[in-house]
């Protein structure tokens, strides 16, 4: 076995060693501060370890190349089928990553669904808790007064920019003033009894209860869009890949394990016939 050799297959072996340690050490940290029974600390941390679980996979890949790397050079002096052997601790950590990650697949899953039930119902809870604070306000006979009290003053500065040409055309004519705006005044300057109707729409307990109500459900139908989009996106990316990498890990798993004789009908039993 020639020395570079010897040492690329060693620098793989102790990568992938590594990485194994590294990894396991992440998801215990990542686990820290412990709350099993909290539906969120399970998402977070399943999102977590889902994301960092390719890790431990490219952990095995340096590994067993390094082991093939010292097979073709005829390095390989250790016993196939010993516990002592490093392959045999890196198949059995695949075979147990590979149950971990199939356990974890419906449990984000149902999870997710939990989540985005309670979240929908929060949402409506306060779209609901929003109508009635309004329905209250409402029915305040000083909110109306109040409201009365706008409309007629409002009333009154326009009735008399009306009458005052010189400032009705400045306005007109000043860029600052927004185009809706410039466009209701000349309005009222061609129908000055347009201005009871636009008042009664903007400036009474009905318009601002519709334009309340209108804010409030299209907020809810925002949120309610949003998180089950957020959802959708959680359930999907973190399950599926927690699906593939089972898969991964399994079959590289108990194939490894099998092939190397760990297993009853592996490579060791056949050999011995």
């Amino acid at each position: 076995m020639t020395p570079q050799s010897s040492i690329a297959a060693i620098a793989l072996k102790v990568v992938g060693v590594v990485l194994i340690l590294s990894s396991i050490i992440d998801y215990i940290t990542l686990a820290i501060p412990v709350q099993l029974l909290e539906r969120q600390w399970q998402l977070g941390y399943t999102t977590q370890i889902v994301d960092r679980g390719v890790i431990p996979l490219v952990a095995l890949v340096f590994i067993f190349t390094g082991y093939w790397i010292s097979s073709n050079e005829g390095g390989d002096r250790s016993s196939p089928g010993s516990i002592a052997d490093l392959r045999f601790w890196a198949l059995l950590f695949s075979t147990v990553l590979g149950v971990i990650y199939l356990l974890l697949f419906p449990l984000h899953l149902n999870n997710v669904r939990l989540e985005r039930s309670a979240t929908l119902t929060e949402i409506a809870q306060q779209a609901n808790q929003a109508e009635e604070q309004l329905r209250g306000q409402l029915e305040n006979p000083q909110f109306q007064q109040e409201i009365g009290q706008r409309r007629e003053a409002l009333k009154g500065q326009l009735s008399q920019l009306l009458e005052d040409q010189g400032r009705l055309d400045q306005a007109l004519e000043n860029p600052d003033v927004p185009d809706d705006e410039k466009q209701l005044l000349q309005e009222f300057k061609d129908n000055p009894g347009q201005i009871d109707a636009f008042l009664d729409e903007r400036l009474s307990t009905e318009g601002f209860r519709d334009r309340r109500l209108t804010e409030i459900r299209t907020r809810r139908q925002d949120l309610e869009s949003e998180a089950k989009t957020r959802f959708a996106k959680l359930a999907v990316q973190t399950g599926i890949s927690s699906l593939l990498l089972s898969v991964a890990y399994s079959a590289i798993g108990w194939s490894g394990l099998k092939n190397m004789g760990y297993l009853q009908g592996g490579r060791r039993k056949r050999a011995g016939r």
